[in-house]
């Protein structure tokens, strides 16, 4: 508010000038709050890998915390460093010279990205899974140099090998062990000749 109220004040002096600023300092509030917000909402503590009811009070601790960030802000920073500080921020264990066009984390405490990662448009990495009325969640892994194609899904429990990809608009199972260097694809995605 103090910023439009600024902008406002200023805007027959410099008008564009001070929009501008007001854009670029807005950006970067913005993302500071989202994640302030979701880490009081989960009291500064990191999740835990979960088996449990949909009626445990743990499990709706644990949905709130998918709906606190705006989706649509992230996408301001696609494909900048700026978005593997925000993913750090909030928990996302992310390593040098990360590359995220557009992905999306839903369990950031309970995810590990390595080094020389690349992480396409549209893909997640999706922590959790509810089946019959029971909530999991588990970690996780990528190791370094790991490429998640466009699309692509990567859930709960997994563990990528250094230089392994998933490719395009695959579903990479809970559980799943892809060894370095390996190319899965499909879906469900196996390893690919």
């Amino acid at each position: 508010m103090l910023l439009d109220f600024a902008a406002l004040e200023l805007a027959g002096v410099a008008g564009h000038l001070v929009m501008a600023v007001l854009f670029a300092l807005s950006l970067v509030i913005t993302g500071f709050y989202i994640t302030l917000l979701e880490r009081c909402v989960a009291r500064f503590r990191t999740l835990r890998p979960t088996y449990c009811s949909i009626y445990d009070p743990y499990f709706w601790l644990h949905e709130r915390l998918w709906k606190v960030p705006a989706l649509e802000y992230f996408h301001a920073f696609d494909g900048t460093p700026f978005k593997t500080l925000i993913w750090r921020l909030m928990g996302v264990r992310v390593g040098r010279r990360v590359f995220d066009d557009g992905s999306y984390i839903s369990e950031r405490t309970l995810t590990a990205i390595g080094d020389d990662c690349v992480l396409n448009n549209g893909s997640r990495l999706q922590g959790h899974s509810e089946e019959d009325a029971t909530f999991k969640s588990d970690r996780i892994t990528l190791g370094d140099g790991c490429t998640v194609g466009v699309g692509a899904i990567v859930h709960y429990g997994v563990t990528m090998g250094d230089g392994s990809v998933v490719a395009p608009d695959s579903f990479l199972m809970k559980g799943a062990e892809v060894p370095a260097h390996a190319r899965w694809g499909g879906n469900p995605a196996v390893e690919l000749r």
